[in-house]
């Protein structure tokens, strides 16, 4: 730690030495000749990077404590300006105050923090996203918010999981946000989903910030690319759609035993046994009959499981659907609430079924618990009708929707943009034929007319 009367030219020569990170030289009233020179000030010192950045220093003692701050930039202080503002520190100092608590930092005291960015971030637009998406944000991003009225779990031993990237950096400057921290953050993230889940809703915060004019800077997820994901192929052959088709329509059935003349703790066991091999048998069959709907309707489950008794209309066969995405006119205006739709009889068969074994339900499908709440899964029932045998170990109930849409547009007299408007795809025919499932068997008659032209038959 070397002493020297500063100067201009001094600083502006000044090297960080080969083996050190920095090094501090000290003001003092003696030059590099020997020399007294007089106005220099103590405890003000130029810190030399080893990256050859400078800035000078204050160093002094405050209540037994030694102290240090960063006074400026030597490029944009001179050793004057440096001396002066040293000498302003002493006199807080001799008065009882410490500099450091009476430092304003503008930068930090007019930037916002990311907490607070996503708070607003909240209020002013994830409110008003759809429920799954503002807790799967709360889950990625920010675990403080109220989604729904409801609060974030507490109590009982925490998961080894995932911190949450507003955790993380809750309190730091909504711009001080960089690339390398969310690239870090997406790559800690094992789900390939997940990561792309994250990134996505970092990068609509910061969109959304940014036309908000509450940052000034650029987006720090546009370098960070998406991961690239496979998804599992589904398929599913005309002979496993025709049996998944009739065990939908037929429900196979646990035949529950008979009463036997026991007695006591026997004749009470068996008609536990009774009562559930019932319960499961009312489960499986409102699982198909709820499957029955969405084969039929070409609809998503979605839409099925907060579908009304007042939105059908049975003697015309008409579904008005209000959980569709609607009919837009530009990006923010709908033309209707809902839509309407013509239904199999069959559909309607359903639909009175239900009514009968809810009669005071609002929902077609509603919870047991409350019926005036929709159906939130079937996952014990559709456990058990993966189970029987035909049902293909990848089966899931969205895949009834592909299956409906590949047996319409496969040569069956309907034109592929009227199943495109039924299934709300507008007409865009690239969004229904992504849910094609190729079958192979209605593409038979091609290579069987091309083995009668070349004379290869017979």
């Amino acid at each position: 730690m070397s002493q020297i009367f500063l100067t201009d030219s001094l600083v502006r020569s000044a090297t960080c030495s080969p083996h050190k990170q920095q090094q501090i030289v000290w003001d003092s009233p003696i030059d590099q000749n020997g020399r007294v020179r007089h106005g220099a000030q103590a405890g003000l010192g130029l810190r030399v990077l080893s990256s050859g950045r400078k800035a000078f220093v204050h160093d002094y003692r405050f209540n037994g404590k030694r102290k240090r701050a960063v006074l400026g930039d030597a490029a944009v202080l001179n050793v004057e300006a440096a001396r002066l503002a040293a000498r302003q520190r002493e006199l807080e100092i001799n008065s009882g105050t410490d500099p450091m608590v009476t430092q304003i930092d503008y930068r930090r005291a007019h930037s916002v923090t990311l907490r607070a960015l996503i708070d607003e971030y909240h209020t002013g637009k994830l409110h008003r996203l759809s429920v799954p998406h503002q807790r799967n944000f709360r889950a990625l991003i920010a675990p403080w918010l109220v989604i729904d009225g409801q609060q974030p779990r507490k109590g009982g031993p925490a998961p080894a999981r995932l911190v949450p990237f507003g955790q993380r950096y809750q309190n730091h400057a909504a711009e001080q946000i960089t690339p390398r921290l969310v690239m870090q953050f997406v790559n800690s993230i094992t789900s390939d989903h997940q990561a792309n889940a994250a990134l996505r809703h970092l990068k609509a915060l910061y969109n959304w910030a940014l036309r908000m004019q509450l940052i000034d800077m650029r987006n720090p997820c546009d370098p960070v690319e998406l991961r690239r994901v496979t998804r599992r192929r589904r398929d599913y052959t005309p002979a496993q759609i025709r049996e998944v088709t009739r065990l939908i329509f037929e429900p196979v059935l646990e035949v529950p035993p008979l009463l036997e003349d026991a007695t006591g703790h026997a004749r009470r066991d068996q008609a536990l046994v009774i009562g559930q091999i019932t319960q499961r048998n009312r489960q499986l069959e409102e699982l198909c009959q709820f499957m029955g709907v969405l084969l039929l309707t070409m609809a998503r489950p979605v839409e099925v499981r907060q579908a009304e008794f007042a939105h059908f209309d049975l003697e015309q066969l008409i579904w008005h659907k209000h959980a569709t995405k609607g009919l837009k006119l530009s990006r923010r205006v709908a033309e209707y609430s809902y839509r309407s739709v013509p239904i199999h009889p069959k559909v309607a068969e359903i639909v009175l079924a239900q009514r009968q074994r809810w009669p005071e339900a609002k929902y077609v499908f509603p919870q047991q618990d409350d019926p005036n709440k929709p159906r939130n899964n079937f996952h014990r029932a559709l456990q058990r009708f993966k189970a029987l045998p035909g049902v293909p170990e990848h089966f899931q109930l969205y895949d009834l929707k592909r299956i409906a849409i590949s047996l319409m547009i496969t040569g069956q007299g309907v034109s592929r943009e009227a199943v495109s408007h039924y299934v709300d795809h507008r007409g865009n025919l690239e969004t229904t034929l992504i849910y094609d499932l190729g079958l192979v068997d209605p593409l038979r008659p091609v290579t069987k007319r091309l083995g009668e032209l070349l004379e290869l038959d017979g």
